[in-house]
């Protein structure tokens, strides 16, 4: 057992000055004031503050070799131009390329967790395994969100997407299967959304995340076209058919959440179907802004996702805190709508708890997942208001260590798994054969 003292540590809600985590093996075994401690092995970390890992309860990893390729269009043109043509490229090595560039990015900005909500199947696990590989090695805590895609939804997504709904079952439960003694690794049925998965295929994918007792995520009212598709095909809204075909319940995550009314928030409510906040992402591609405070008054639990590389640009889950925050204060014209305590509880415990995951918390049993702020950081002066700072000032320069199941994955705002100069050339051997 080791301990690492800090001038402040994060714990039941708030910091505690002068104390100390105790570690052992991938988990923390208790907080105590650092006068106490009595292991031989201390680290004193000086003048940080140790807050929880955050968490990133959807994106999607090869997508960020899209950046700056797919900015500044309208969804249609972002979808069809950009995402479905340059998807259809890539390879294994590409594929394992675009995952250690999103999870060194995000590491570097202070998660811990990420989701790969994961698509490029090419009728099998293979692809899957390379995102795997990509978060061992560089040693970032993995969701790999198996997508489920209809064979013959009527979109104009590439091949390589679909797949027989039995097929896509018995996918995810093998790659389940092959990783799960592993404690980073964590496998999910995704049915992609109610345009590209019937009704039959999401209760499938419910059916496998209660066999395997893990959640299931789906892309749910993200947009206004989708909404209209799903009332033109069906003749109501995407959560009223949920509802009508008895599909929502407590192991559901619906994912972006935007376009639904009142009485479709207290469907989901009642059912106990949490929900991730991507507001960066949807305000990137033009989609609107989710109802957050409605959800939060109804009890829900919400977590936050800054989405795929390509539609947003940055994977910082502190960058989502910030942009749910203002989203929400702009919106209902209240500049108390929702307060910074609030919104750190949403990226870091809630995103551990809608995962099924135990992160995101600074207690005993929890993943000794954390994250160092540099006091001295200008981002977050003046002192004496840090739980406000990481919210709403704080940049990435005061982040001085992430530590991922015990072990220091960024140092000095460096990675120490990975030189970032061979993450530059295999991006930039990717991307070149693009121009």
């Amino acid at each position: 057992m080791k301990a690492i003292k800090a001038r402040l540590v994060w714990h039941e809600g708030s910091f505690q000055p002068d104390a100390a985590v105790l570690v052992e093996g991938d988990r923390i075994a208790g907080v105590l004031p650092a006068a106490e401690v009595r292991t031989p092995d201390v680290e004193d970390w000086d003048d940080v503050a140790l807050i929880p890992g955050t968490v990133n309860a959807h994106g999607h990893a090869f997508q960020s070799l899209l950046k700056g390729i797919a900015d500044d269009r309208t969804f249609d043109s972002w979808r069809d131009d950009v995402l479905y043509p340059l998807s259809e490229r890539l390879t294994h090595d590409d594929i394992y390329a675009g995952a250690l560039f999103a999870f060194a990015e995000a590491l570097l900005a202070g998660t811990t967790t990420t989701v790969d909500f994961f698509y490029l199947h090419d009728s099998g696990n293979a692809n899957a395994e390379r995102v795997i590989r990509a978060a061992r090695e560089i040693g970032i805590r993995l969701v790999l969100a198996r997508a489920f895609y209809d064979e013959d939804a009527p979109t104009g997504a590439p091949a390589r997407y679909r797949e027989p709904t039995p097929d896509a079952v018995d996918r995810t439960r093998a790659l389940y299967a092959g990783h799960s003694d592993d404690p980073l690794i964590s496998v999910q049925p995704a049915p992609h959304s109610l345009h590209a998965a019937a009704p039959e295929t999401v209760r499938a994918a419910l059916a496998l995340a209660h066999e395997l007792d893990v959640p299931c995520h789906l892309h749910l009212a993200e947009a206004r076209y989708e909404r209209d598709q799903i009332q033109e095909r069906h003749g109501t809204t995407p959560v009223r058919l949920l509802s009508q075909e008895g599909l929502l319940n407590e192991r559901l995550i619906a994912i972006h959440a935007v376009w639904m009314d009142e009485e479709e928030l207290d469907l989901l409510a009642e059912a106990k179907v949490s929900v991730v906040h991507c507001p960066g992402a949807n305000a990137f591609l033009g989609d609107g802004i989710m109802s957050l405070p409605e959800m939060l008054q109804r009890g829900m639990r919400v977590a936050l996702g800054p989405d795929g590389g390509c539609a947003n640009n940055r994977q910082s889950v502190f960058d989502e805190m910030r942009h749910a925050s203002l989203f929400a204060k702009a919106r209902l014209q209240s500049g108390d709508a929702l307060d910074a305590a609030t919104i750190f509880r949403l990226g870091t415990v809630n995103g551990g708890e809608v995962l099924g995951s135990r992160t995101g918390e600074i207690a005993s049993g929890y993943f000794a997942d954390l994250v160092a702020i540099d006091l001295t950081d200008l981002s977050v002066q003046p002192t004496g208001w840090l739980d406000k700072h990481l919210v709403n000032s704080m940049q990435p320069t005061a982040i001085a260590k992430v530590m991922v199941g015990g072990e220091v994955v960024v140092d000095g705002g460096r990675l120490t798994r990975f030189d970032p100069a061979d993450i530059r050339a295999r991006v930039e051997s990717v991307t070149s054969r693009w121009r």
